[in-house]
């Protein structure tokens, strides 16, 4: 008696188990005939039972029935905005369940890449639309199911920038940092966001030393280093810094461009044309350098032209012609400076209005105008 109620326990134990496999492999038929709100629910009911609640094959379909579901012109009204997150749960528990070198964990690194290009279209979809909210969650959720990927950061930075959030897209170029995603532009943007936000100068000032670390001839974050520099009054140690840079690498044309800047802000014109121009020596299309020569020279004409306008009319009978003449002369030996710098950048607008203000001032009229149209 005993041997047949221990049969008769088993056969039912036996039955149970496949009445509730059978719900998984009613999933997965009625998965492949398309059938995805039926296969949904057999899943579903797979995932609570406690004979399947814990085989990764179910986890795992009901991962691929969620995500075969989005964008679907018939099934797709049966997901919403956490679904995402429903199935990269159900893949995780897949490989928690499975393994890392398991039959279905195996296929859930392809299927979550597939995940992380539909949840970047979706933001990129709120993106376009200037949802900003929503196109920044959606950029988390995919940095989430793909974390090496620096896209969905990237962006989600832009997205906080439009949306005036400027301390949340520091946060996110930190992280781009911290992936090692150190571009010249990832600086570039924190250092402005931080500016924006009135960070104290060491903050700022650490983000540049931590940029030039990466991108050592990079002009924009010298330049501003230089900035801090002499805002806090350590002019001489920048320079000092610059020299040191050039000892070491003398055939940078941007350090010695960086280093005329430097010396025209100390008011010392006649260094800062002389390094200018040793960096053009060095590269003859450093367009900072040529830039630079050209609004000293334009500048000096300026300051007479001031002093001319400031006279009165019995002084200015005497000597205004002269000084006008000096001014012109000014003039004349920025224009090609710019020409040059104009040549090198034609797009750059600073360029174009300063040789639309010489050519003005020289007389040239058409040429004037035809820079003009262009600026306008």
């Amino acid at each position: 008696m005993k041997k047949v109620l221990l049969t008769a326990l088993v056969a039912g134990t036996i039955s149970v188990a496949s009445a509730q496999n059978s719900a998984v492999n009613s999933a997965v038929l009625n998965h492949k005939n398309g059938t995805l709100d039926k296969a949904l629910a057999d899943i579903e009911k797979a995932t609570e039972h406690k004979k399947t609640k814990d085989k990764a094959k179910t986890w795992f379909y009901r991962g691929v029935i969620y995500q075969d579901m989005i964008g679907n012109p018939i099934y797709g009204k049966l997901t919403d905005e956490n679904t995402p997150m429903v199935i990269l749960e159900s893949f995780d528990k897949t490989v928690e369940l499975d393994g890392q070198n398991g039959e279905f964990a195996k296929q859930v690194p392809e299927r979550k890449q597939m995940l992380y290009g539909q949840v970047l279209n979706q933001a990129v979809e709120f993106h376009n639309n200037q949802d900003w909210a929503n196109a920044i969650e959606k950029y988390e959720l995919a940095h989430k199911i793909s974390p090496e990927d620096t896209t969905a950061v990237l962006y989600a930075a832009y997205a906080s920038t439009a949306d005036n959030k400027y301390d949340q897209a520091i946060g996110f170029y930190d992280e781009l940092l911290k992936m090692g995603h150190k571009t010249e532009d990832v600086y570039k943007a924190k250092v402005q966001l931080q500016q924006a936000t009135e960070a104290s100068d060491d903050a700022v000032m650490a983000t540049l030393a931590d940029g030039l670390k990466a991108h050592p001839n990079s002009v924009y974050l010298m330049q501003e280093e230089l900035k801090y520099y002499l805002k806090n009054d350590r002019a001489d140690e920048a320079l000092a810094r610059l020299d040191n840079a050039i000892a070491a690498d003398p055939k940078n044309a941007s350090l010695y461009a960086v280093k005329g800047n430097l010396l025209e802000r100390k008011k010392d014109l006649e260094g800062a044309t002389q390094v200018y121009k040793k960096a053009i020596e060095i590269d003859p299309n450093n367009f900072d350098a040529y830039y630079n020569l050209g609004v000293m020279e334009y500048n000096k004409g300026a300051e007479v032209n001031n002093k001319a306008a400031k006279m009165d009319y019995r002084t200015y009978q005497k000597q205004g012609k002269a000084l006008e003449a000096t001014a012109k002369k000014h003039y004349q030996e920025a224009l090609p400076y710019f020409e040059k710098a104009h040549q090198i950048q034609p797009e750059d607008k600073s360029t174009i209005q300063n040789l639309v203000n010489i050519y003005t001032r020289l007389g040239r009229k058409a040429d004037a105008e035809k820079l003009s149209a262009k600026l306008n």
